[in-house]
């Protein structure tokens, strides 16, 4: 059983993909939860099983999207487009930055 402070961490690292997948829909860079979980290089149902387990998103897949944001700028012409993905690129790197830092608070505890 986990402890009341992992409890906690794994929490506030969903709250993380919450609000990126949010964020990212407000950008126009996905509509569903599913578009999230392509985007993260997987299978249409990672985000909801991650979920249902109980678990965010790895920081590796944070990571293959971040690359994949980041490819479509280097192809992209349009300078308003690419600020949109230069933008969500930033999220997802934010993201990544918070769920290392709560892995090593978690890391800390024990």
């Amino acid at each position: 059983m986990r402890n009341p402070s992992n409890l906690h961490t794994t929490k506030h690292n969903i709250d993380i993909d919450d609000a990126l997948l949010n964020d990212l829909k407000r950008l126009g860079i996905v509509e569903t939860q599913y578009d999230l979980s392509r985007l993260c290089g997987k299978n249409i149902s990672y985000y909801s099983s991650m979920r249902a387990k109980g678990y965010g998103l790895k920081v590796g897949s944070l990571t293959f999207m971040s690359m994949r944001l980041r490819k479509r700028m280097k192809e992209i012409k349009d300078a308003r487009v690419s600020a949109v993905l230069t933008h969500a690129d930033r999220l997802v790197q934010r993201a990544i930055e918070e769920k290392c830092r709560l892995r090593e608070l978690e890391l800390s505890q024990c």
